[in-house]
């Protein structure tokens, strides 16, 4: 039997960055990484009022649609995850959205936490495949493991106000 539970959880975050889209043109089939980093410091600094002290994105970001990109963004006290997915491509124009993500080990730790608030014992582990996208809609699948056992457990965002991304999860009723 499945003890464990459907809960909310609140992820806070002290930078500002809603989703948000952007256009910019390219000379190859690519936004450089410098285009990209510069796009997601200016949209923080207008979002929040308060310019990151660095952005760092591992590549390019190839101009096809669905392109995606993961790049690190710092205020000095903490780290924070930033997607970027290309939406279209329009000749030598690129457009992608940028949305905020919350840490997977982060997300991991808060189920974790709250399963051993409602059960009363920690699962032998929680962990999630990547980062949670901090857009109201998005999912993730992680994974639950207690007595041997493996559970899926469904992430889904429910709001993101401001720095805060509130997510529910769902353990899968019977182990994989």
């Amino acid at each position: 039997m499945n003890r464990w539970l459907t809960a909310p959880l609140v992820m806070a975050a002290a930078a500002t960055l809603a989703a948000c889209s952007f256009s910019t043109s390219v000379g190859n089939t690519s936004v450089s990484k410098d285009d990209v980093q510069k796009q997601i410091s200016e949209k923080v600094t207008e979002q929040g009022g308060t310019k990151p002290d660095s952005v760092t994105c591992p590549s390019d970001l190839k101009a096809e649609v669905g392109a995606t990109l993961d790049c690190k963004m710092s205020d000095g006290k903490k780290n924070y995850g930033v997607n970027v997915t290309v939406t279209s491509v329009d000749g030598k124009t690129v457009n992608f959205d940028i949305v905020q993500t919350v840490d997977k080990d982060a997300v991991a730790e808060q189920i974790s936490e709250q399963l051993t608030q409602q059960v009363g014992r920690a699962p032998e582990s929680v962990t999630c495949p990547s980062d949670l996208k901090g857009d109201k809609g998005a999912t993730l699948q992680c994974e639950l493991t207690d007595s041997g056992e493996t559970y899926g457990v469904t992430v889904t965002v429910t709001s993101v106000k401001g720095g805060d991304v509130k997510f529910d999860f769902k353990v899968d009723d019977q182990p994989k």
